[in-house]
C-alpha cells in the first residue's frame, strides 16, 4: 500500500498531541497529585507517566489501522519496518547509544545554564534526583519514595518503560517518519528528530543535551530503514532506571 505524504502541518499536529500529553502529565497532573495527596511524587510520576504512554502506544495503532493495514504480523512489520538487524544495523545502534551519552555528558552545562531561565526551569515540586539524577540520585530512594520492598514499583514501571518504547518508537519512527519520508523526502530526518525531541518539553532544561542524539537516531532509522534499532536505543538508554528501581526494591 503506497503511503500518503505526512506534510509539516500534520506533523505539527500530531507532534502537539504526544508534546501536550506528557506535558500535561508529567508537569502538571504528577506535581498536583502530590500535593492532593500527600503521597511521595513518584506514584504521581506513574500514574501520568503510564497513562500518557498507554496513550501514544494505542495512538499509533490506531493510525496504523485508520490507514486500512491488517493486524497481521507480515503487514505490521513492514509498515513499522520491524525487518531483522543485520551486522550493520548494530553497529549503527551501538554508535546510536555512544554518540547519544557522549553528547549528554558533553552538553549537561547547558542544562544547569537554561534551569535558570524561567521558561526552561524544572517545576518548583519536582524533586532533586528528577531535575539532575546524576547529582542527587541517592541507593534506595527515588522521586521521595524508598523503593525496597515495594515490589509493586517494578512491575509498574517496567510496564512504563515498554509502553514508552514502544509508543513512541511506534508513533514517531514506525509510523510518522515513512511518511514523512514520502513528503520531505531525504530531509524528512530532521523534522522527525526535532519532534521527537522537543516533545521533552516536560524536561526543557534538557533539550539542548538531548538534540544530537535525537537527531542522529532518526537520520540512522531513515537510513537503514529499521525501526529496531531507534527501539534498542531508546530502551536501552532508559533501561538504568529500570535497574536502579529493581536494586532498590531488592537490596
Amino acid at each position: 500500500m503506497k503511503l500518503k505524504p505526512l506534510g509539516l502541518g500534520s506533523s505539527i499536529l500530531l507532534f502537539l498531541f504526544s508534546a501536550i500529553l506528557l506535558r500535561v502529565a508529567l508537569f502538571y497532573f504528577a506535581p498536583a497529585y502530590t500535593v492532593a495527596t500527600g503521597k511521595p511524587y513518584l506514584v504521581g510520576y506513574l500514574i501520568g507517566w503510564v497513562s500518557a504512554m498507554f496513550i501514544v502506544f494505542v495512538a499509533s495503532l490506531i493510525a496504523y489501522r485508520v490507514e486500512g493495514h491488517p493486524f497481521t504480523r507480515e503487514a505490521f512489520t513492514a509498515r513499522f519496518r520491524l525487518h531483522k538487524m543485520e551486522r550493520t544495523d548494530w553497529l549503527w545502534t551501538a554508535a546510536m547509544i555512544g554518540f547519544s551519552v557522549a553528547c549528554l555528558a558533553a552538553l549537561s552545562c547547558t542544562a544547569q545554564y537554561l534551569k535558570s531561565i524561567a521558561l526552561f526551569s524544572p517545576h518548583p515540586l519536582f524533586p532533586p534526583d528528577l531535575v539532575d539524577m546524576t547529582r542527587n540520585l541517592k541507593p534506595g530512594m527515588l522521586f521521595e519514595m524508598p523503593l525496597h520492598g515495594n515490589w509493586w514499583l517494578i512491575a509498574v514501571y517496567f510496564i512504563g518503560w515498554v509502553l514508552n518504547i514502544a509508543g513512541e518508537e511506534f508513533w514517531y519512527r514506525g509510523w510518522m517518519l515513512p511518511r514523512q519520508e514520502v513528503a520531505f523526502d531525504k530531509y524528512a530526518w530532521v523534522i522527525n528528530g526535532l519532534m521527537f525531541n522537543f516533545q521533552h518539553t516536560f524536561q526543557p532544561w534538557n533539550l539542548v543535551a538531548m538534540l544530537p542524539g535525537s537527531l542522529v537516531v532518526s537520520y540512522a532509522v531513515q537510513r537503514q530503514r529499521k525501526t529496531w534499532m531507534s527501539i534498542l536505543w531508546h530502551g536501552l538508554l532508559n533501561a538504568s532506571l529500570l535497574i536502579f528501581i529493581i536494586q532498590g526494591v531488592v537490596i
